[in-house]
């Protein structure tokens, strides 16, 4: 089964008559809230971990693989967020349609895998979170997790959840709060700045470079964004050529601005950790202990608060993520409530085996590495394909770059198969 033609915009989605934000008192481009959306991605619990521990590890040395993905997603992103606009399709929904059979199996189970390990992410990290802030077991602090998300999706399904709200306020949270590590941290600058130079990587830093690359190019975010930015079908009259070449600058200049905020977070993570004493050790934990003892208690509560806004703010985003990959993916959906249930049981059963918390999501983010290219290249040829995207397919230019980037990613993650790590 192919996918149907190109669609073309409705007439509504004009960047001359931009939506009220927040309350309707904030103007802005309707490109601009789901592209913050999908920044939760990249700024969840799996990427604390990853960065925090890099920083902790290695100091400044992998600040150029954060760089990397941040300006990756940047361009994955605005192809996600075009294909959903364009054709009113997520990408789950058109690798469906693309791709039968077998093909739709094999791209659903790894869709799936990785609801799953971002689904992990956010609970561990909010469980950490609240340990550190109230002193709750893990476990206790999982399950408190677990049933904020199932008191979302039953608030999303009778549609009293004021989604678009809360995580934009979270969001604000996580970005106030690690701006804030930085200030009180001592920065080496000039290091800083040298960090953003590629440099060698052992099978240690390789492993943590796959982690961070898979958590900020995160593969479900892609799934999201395409379905946030999907466009009514008004049987309107086609817009001008005009007036999508507008939307196409609007929607790169929204993504621009959201990846910047949230690479400006994963920078963040890295530095604050990098300015930690070095028996600190990696741990989110540790680094926590640290933080309070080099910068008082109030900067050790703020990272405290940004990690639990962080799970908080992914969970709500994952729980749309999820319904958005089985509606797209699934002929006979699980009911709403079944399958968030058996999405955090993986992370139940992590944390109940005893396994180190920050260790669970460093690998929960490699793995979201390893799932990338069944995501990345089935987007690539469809906002490529002039007959599905019309005047909006891809220029040779971005093709060539987002191939680049796929390369490289691929790369990486050959590399730590190679080096054994």
């Amino acid at each position: 089964m192919g996918d149907r033609p190109g669609r073309a915009l409705p007439s509504h989605v004009d960047a001359r008559s931009p939506e009220h934000g927040l309350g309707g008192t904030l103007r802005a481009p309707r490109t601009l809230v789901p592209a913050l959306l999908a920044a939760i991605a990249y700024v969840d619990p799996g990427n604390f971990g990853v960065n925090i521990t890099s920083g902790a590890e290695h100091g400044y040395a992998l600040v150029w693989v954060v760089v990397f993905a941040s300006c990756a997603a940047m361009v994955i992103q605005y192809l996600a967020a075009k294909l959903g606009m364009v054709t009113g399709l997520s990408l789950a929904e058109h690798s469906a349609r693309r791709y039968p059979g077998v093909g739709r199996i094999v791209l659903w189970t790894q869709a799936e895998i990785v609801v799953i390990m971002t689904d992990l992410a956010e609970i561990v990290g909010g469980a950490i979170a609240l340990y550190l802030l109230f002193g709750m077991p893990l476990m206790w602090g999982a399950v408190a997790v677990t049933g904020f998300s199932l008191v979302v999706l039953y608030l999303k399904v009778h549609g009293r959840s004021h989604f678009e709200s809360v995580v934009l306020v979270l969001l604000a949270v996580i970005i106030g709060s690690l701006l804030w590590q930085v200030l009180v941290a001592e920065v080496d600058r000039v290091a800083l700045l040298r960090s953003a130079v590629p440099g060698p990587l052992d099978s240690s830093a390789a492993l943590l470079a796959v982690g961070i690359v898979g958590a900020t190019v995160m593969p479900h975010a892609l799934h999201f964004h395409s379905a946030a930015s999907r466009t009514r079908d008004d049987g309107q009259v086609e817009p001008s050529q005009a007036v999508r070449l507008r939307i196409g600058r609007q929607t790169v200049r929204s993504v621009v601005i959201a990846m910047t905020v949230a690479g400006a977070a994963n920078i963040s993570l890295v530095v604050f950790a990098a300015a930690l004493p070095s028996e600190a050790g990696a741990s989110i934990e540790t680094a926590y202990a640290a933080l309070g003892a080099e910068a008082g208690q109030i900067a050790a509560t703020m990272l405290a608060v940004a990690l639990l806004a962080s799970g908080l703010a992914s969970t709500l985003v994952g729980v749309q993520t999820g319904d958005v990959v089985m509606t797209g993916f699934g002929r006979r959906p699980i009911p709403a409530l079944l399958r968030r249930t058996l999405a955090v049981v993986p992370a139940l059963i992590i944390l109940g085996l005893g396994v180190e918390p920050t260790l669970a999501l460093v690998w929960s983010q490699v793995i979201l590495s390893f799932a990338l290219p069944g995501t990345l290249i089935p987007l690539l040829l469809f906002t490529h394909d002039r007959r599905l995207m019309g005047a909006m397919a891809n220029h040779r230019l971005t093709t060539a770059v987002a191939w680049i980037i796929t390369a490289v990613i691929v790369g990486l993650v050959g590399f730590l198969l190679v080096s054994g790590a």
